[in-house]
């Protein structure tokens, strides 16, 4: 069917793929942490300009414009607080877990290759015994075998040898 041939390419295609899948996730990992730091930086930003523009104002008046900017300043330091809370949540729920995921993967590369290297050891010396055994045996039949042929050979010169003097006595006797 083709399934051997189908593998012969097959270790080197997972180490790809493993290699690829673990340079992706470092580029997720690289861009959700400078997300992390930009999102918690421009928070810091919007509160810091509200915390200065709060101690700046003072409420003598109370106008429209007035109530719109307050309205304004309130909304920056909630979205100012919001965004700290996401980039925190973000740091400690994806960003932890896509930390542990790619050190799992980690993991399973190095395992996936000491245990490949391991089997390809075991099927070398497997091989390697295998052939060696039947060398071995080859070397010895063939031996057994040239040692009939002499020992037949040996047994038909005696066998005609042999037989011409016990046929040469009893059909001189018959």
């Amino acid at each position: 069917m083709g399934f051997g041939r189908d593998l012969i390419n097959s270790h080197e295609g997972l180490l790809k793929l493993q290699d690829w899948e673990l340079k992706l996730l470092e580029t997720v990992k690289r861009f959700m942490t400078l997300r992390v730091k930009s999102d918690k930086e421009y928070a810091a930003l919007l509160l810091s300009m509200t915390q200065q523009t709060e101690k700046q104002e003072a409420a003598d008046y109370v106008s429209t414009v007035s109530k719109s900017w307050s309205q304004v300043i309130r909304q920056t330091e909630a979205l100012g607080h919001i965004m700290r809370s996401h980039a925190d949540d973000l740091n400690s729920g994806p960003l932890h877990r896509l930390a542990t995921l790619i050190r799992d993967k980690q993991q399973v590369k190095k395992s996936y290759q000491s245990l490949h290297q391991q089997l390809e050891s075991h099927n070398h010396k497997v091989t390697k015994n295998d052939l060696e055994k039947l060398k071995a045996s080859y070397r010895q039949l063939s031996r057994d075998a040239n040692n009939a042929k002499e020992k037949y050979r040996e047994a038909l010169a005696k066998g005609r040898s042999g037989s011409a003097a016990l046929i040469g006595p009893h059909f001189l006797l018959h």
